[in-house]
Order: structure tokens, then C-alpha cells, then sequence
């Protein structure tokens, strides 16, 4: 049965995600999070109206893009920790309290759009004082 042009089972699940909350598993949270790498590298340019970077992160390697510097760092972010399997239900909290941000000096040159490429170097992740569950 097709049901606005999705299988019924993937609309149930869809209003599921909607409607019910997962229960988030302290111990799960903390796994997933040691899963992620503790800094990662950055090489990026200029194509059209995007920022298109290669990323490194522990033994994976993908490409991100981003409108602007801002969505570009965010796109970042949202990569490493997809790219590392974290559940769906656990990305959001996670992406909370673990970000890679760029040095102020690579940031510049990422808001800059005279500068047409440039790299991260090594980052850092920052991460809030504690995880928070609730």
C-alpha cells in the first residue's frame, strides 16, 4: 500500500519520530560520544556560491558543503557525527555538546570571500562541562 507516495510503513515510522520520543540511554549517549573522533582535519574552497571542504575525522574521510561560513561549520559538525553511525536519536544531543570550531584566524579567512582556499589544520572538539540527559 502507497500512501503519498511512501510505503505505509515508512510513513507510520515517520509520524513515530514525530509523535514519540526515544528514550535516551545515559550509557548509550556516552558510547557514541567516545565513537567520535577528538579533532579533525579540514581542507576547503571556494565553488560558486559554496564552501565545499574535504574532511578528516579519525580513519573516515567525506565532503561537506555550506551556503556560508556559519552553515558551512555546521554542515562540519552534522558530518562528523553522522558519519560515525551515531542513532538518530542521539545526533541532537550530541550535536549540542560536541563541536569542532575553527581557530578565530581560520575563521576569517572562511568569512572572507576574497580568500578562495585554505585548510583548518588540526581542530579541536569543544565540548560542554557535562552531558545533560534530561
Amino acid at each position: 500500500m502507497r500512501l503519498f507516495g511512501l510505503k505505509a510503513e515508512n510513513f507510520l515510522r515517520g509520524l513515530k519520530s514525530v509523535f514519540i520520543r526515544p528514550e535516551i540511554v545515559p550509557e548509550v549517549l556516552i558510547a557514541n560520544r567516545h565513537k567520535l573522533p577528538t579533532s579533525i582535519f579540514v581542507e576547503w574552497s571556494r565553488d560558486g556560491g559554496y564552501i565545499v571542504g574535504t574532511v578528516k575525522a579519525g580513519d573516515k574521510e567525506f565532503v561537506t558543503q555550506g551556503k556560508d561560513a556559519d552553515d558551512f561549520i555546521e554542515m562540519v559538525n552534522e558530518s562528523v557525527i553522522v558519519s560515525f553511525d551515531v542513532p538518530r536519536e542521539y545526533v541532537e544531543i550530541l550535536s549540542k555538546s560536541y563541536l569542532f570550531y575553527p581557530p578565530p584566524a581560520e575563521l576569517n579567512k572562511l568569512k572572507n570571500s576574497a580568500v578562495t582556499a585554505s585548510s583548518f589544520g588540526t581542530i579541536n572538539a569543544l565540548k560542554s562541562p557535562g552531558l545533560q540527559t534530561a
